[in-house]
């Protein structure tokens, strides 16, 4: 009995007693190498690394200090009535201990970076034990007052909501309600999504921004390298994030140049918009600055790929996407009420496409409706209504036909029975509309107009 006793007055006087505060780490010289040193406040300690990026300093294709002039462009992803500054952007990325938002994904090192005049300024703030993360969220919440956007990279969903959880679990208040999220991610894969094999941030820059990492440290190694340190205590092994971590910063800022750039567009000739660039990007790119209300630069992407398309031959190499790439123009034109450029890509894409077994049918479609509901050339729509499903035919020859060509054949000569019935009808004298209106030519298919060509019969289809 006397030893537990004994063991019950220890655990109360431990109870009793305030716990003791860690003790205040020592600013040796372990972290010298890494240009780190231990940053010291009343919240506490912490590794801090910062770094300078002058008004010289160049990062792939652009030098950072050019943000300064095209920051006013970047209120196009919010207010655009708002004044944006480069000096009230943070540039902001972690690295955590995990991939998930829970409350186990720890943020061990919080990078931020912002601009002192024309000088980029990187701090990267580590923590070597979990007493030290209350100090760092403190720094970060007294700085965030200065700024007025907040720039990541999927940080919107990711690294922002995980910093949030740890200002609630440390009992702080963070207070972003005034702070705007740009996440440069959704304007990449705007851009880039069908372009690039992938839209990470490093894939970015090195094929779009023009800047190569040697040696780079994968993102996904931060948690293993993060665990050595902790296991080893040697600052050594966490050099290579901290490398990762400081071109990412830097990254944002030379990305939301480029962007700044593209919204600002200083050409005034529409032959030099969208050069160098293939199919896809220039359409993405003109389709990008539409959605960001710059009609008159999304004018010049579209105007100069029209130019692209229509003097690009049968005999010149057509990548794979550059067709849809076409279709998906003319749609817009459509969209926009330029029925003149819309109808010469359609009709280019079929002089494109002639002879070829996987011939898109969808110029067919637009062609066909064109001319029946908006010219009212009933004649001409039936010509490309056959003219399909003569195609649509052969292609089912050589094989298996399949729920959704039986449909759309079905669609066909729905839609050929209907035009047939209307040529039958007596056309008021104001149809008569000149063909050759918007200058496509006549299609090669007037001899499509007699019987058509009977269904085949497969020999399963007989014995079943």
């Amino acid at each position: 009995m006397s030893g537990l006793r004994e063991r019950l007055g220890r655990l109360k006087g431990t109870s009793a007693a305030p716990p003791a505060p860690p003790p205040a780490p020592e600013a040796g010289g372990e972290w010298a190498p890494l240009d780190a040193h231990i940053h010291t406040s009343p919240a506490g300690s912490f590794v801090m690394r910062r770094r300078v990026y002058g008004t010289d300093s160049v990062h792939g294709h652009y030098r950072l200090r050019e943000l300064a002039d095209v920051a006013p462009q970047l209120s196009a992803f919010h207010d655009r009535d708002a004044v944006v500054r480069h000096e009230a952007l943070l540039f902001f990325d972690t690295e955590t201990t995990g991939l998930g938002v829970g409350a186990g994904n720890v943020p061990f090192m919080v990078g931020i970076g912002y601009y002192t005049g024309e000088q980029l300024m990187v701090e990267q703030l580590l923590i070597r034990n979990p007493a030290e993360e209350h100090a760092m969220l403190v720094y970060v919440q007294e700085l965030l007052p200065r700024f007025t956007h907040v720039v990541s990279y999927n940080g919107r969903t990711f690294d922002w909501p995980i910093l949030k959880n740890r200002y609630v679990l440390n009992r702080l208040q963070l207070n972003d309600d005034q702070l705007l999220q740009l996440d440069l991610l959704y304007a990449s894969r705007s851009l880039w999504r069908n372009s690039l094999p992938s839209c990470r941030l490093s894939k970015v820059e090195e094929s779009r921004l023009g800047f190569d990492r040697v040696d780079d440290v994968p993102g996904s190694l931060a948690p293993t390298l993060y665990f050595q340190y902790l296991a080893e205590k040697d600052p050594r092994v966490l050099s290579g994030v901290f490398v990762h971590n400081e071109h990412d910063l830097v990254t944002l800022a030379a990305l939301a140049i480029h962007f700044g750039k593209l919204l600002q567009g200083a050409e005034s000739d529409s032959a030099a918009v969208g050069a160098g660039l293939d199919l896809e990007e220039h359409y993405r790119t003109g389709s990008w600055l539409e959605k960001m209300e710059r009609g008159e630069r999304a004018a010049y992407y579209f105007d100069s790929l029209h130019e692209r398309l229509l003097h690009r031959g049968t005999d010149e190499r057509w990548a794979e996407g550059d067709m849809s790439t076409l279709l998906q123009l003319a749609q817009t034109f459509k969209k926009h009420g330029d029925y003149t450029r819309a109808v010469a890509l359609w009709n280019h894409a079929i002089r494109l496409q002639q002879g070829s077994m996987t011939e898109e049918l969808e110029a067919y479609v637009e062609l066909a409706m064109h001319y029946e509901h908006r010219e009212k050339q009933i004649g001409i729509a039936l010509e490309y209504a056959e003219a399909a499903w003569s195609r649509l035919r052969r292609r089912q020859l050589l094989r298996r036909q399949d729920r959704k060509e039986e449909d759309r054949e079905r669609a066909w000569e729905k839609r050929i029975d209907r035009l047939n019935e209307k040529m039958k009808r007596p056309s008021p004298a104001k149809s008569a509309k000149p063909a050759a209106r918007y200058g496509q030519e006549a299609p090669a298919t007037h001899s499509l107009r007699k019987k058509r060509t009977p269904k085949p019969i497969y020999a399963s289809e007989g014995l079943i």
